[in-house]
């Protein structure tokens, strides 16, 4: 079988799409040998697209739409001599873009005679959505993709915020501390976020905390306990690099188990990834 690859990116690509500027999407390469037809594809920065998805619980096909970067693809796939190459048949064109989604830890939501959709995660902690239709016999595929917008929480949270949750709650929930995805790596604008947190424990010295790591619920138990254990660990070890006595920080990973949204959407997985300060 012929192999896609859809290539991890070290740093994820702007997102500037102007409308009618065509561009091949850096993540979800086409099958091999493919050839973009320029006139006959549709970009946009932000649009919408209704995804077929299977409904788990009845298996019947609904439509899910989708907001976000906006693409529409066609792909011819070419001989060397530059004719049509037209002995692919869909089933192959499909199971290539699915096992290549798989390998990059994303999930087929729908598959039917014609239809293909699947998602992939991109490093900034967005899906990217993609439907696959082809026409075999003329050895096109249709490749509609959109880059959902990653769930973003309003604001940063500043020192007097964060002491007066802690002071009425116990605790405070913050999304804007991120990492790599699948990794323990800070991303570059967890800086801002973190730099509150050290301020707060400089002017509040008996303030003793506990650096909590919380996971969606997509993978298994045990790996994201490890994960999310290593994220509070980070967490912990930038704050005790910058002068936090190690007395005064536990760093604990509770994976999935402590959801704060029903893990039934993209949107309430992104709220039950966070980090937890929480009073000793």
């Amino acid at each position: 079988m012929r192999k896609i690859v859809l290539p991890l990116l070290a740093v994820f690509w702007a997102n500037s799409v102007l409308a009618g500027e065509i561009t091949e999407h850096p993540l979800i390469r086409p099958f091999p040998g493919s050839v973009l037809a320029q006139n006959m594809c549709k970009c946009s920065s932000f649009d919408m697209h209704e995804f077929f998805v299977t409904n788990p619980d009845s298996k019947k096909r609904e439509k899910k739409p989708i907001k976000g970067t906006y693409r529409r693809l066609l792909y011819e796939v070419r001989n060397p001599d530059g004719s049509r190459k037209t002995d692919i048949s869909t089933l192959e064109f499909f199971e290539n873009f699915r096992a290549a989604a798989e390998e990059q830890g994303g999930q087929v939501l729908h598959e039917d005679a014609v239809n293909l959709t699947f998602r992939v995660p991109r490093e900034d902690g967005g899906l990217t959505y993609c439907h696959v239709v082809t026409s075999a016999s003329l050895g096109q595929q249709y490749l509609t993709i959109v880059d959902e917008k990653p769930f973003q929480k309003s604001l940063t949270f500043g020192p007097a915020e964060m002491k007066a949750a802690l002071d009425a709650d116990g605790r405070v929930l913050l999304y804007d501390i991120r990492f790599d995805y699948d990794k323990a790596t800070l991303q570059k604008d967890a800086l801002k976020q973190l730099t509150h947190v050290l301020t707060l424990l400089q002017g509040e010295a008996g303030l003793a905390l506990e650096v909590q790591g919380h996971t969606d619920d997509q993978g298994a138990d045990d790996y994201n306990r490890e994960l999310s254990q290593r994220r509070a660990e980070t967490v912990q070890a930038f704050l005790e690099l910058f002068g936090i006595d190690e007395g005064r920080l536990t760093a604990k990973g509770y994976g999935e188990t402590h959801p704060v949204a029903p893990n039934d959407s993209d949107e309430n997985r992104a709220k039950n990834r966070r980090v937890e300060l929480v009073k000793r």
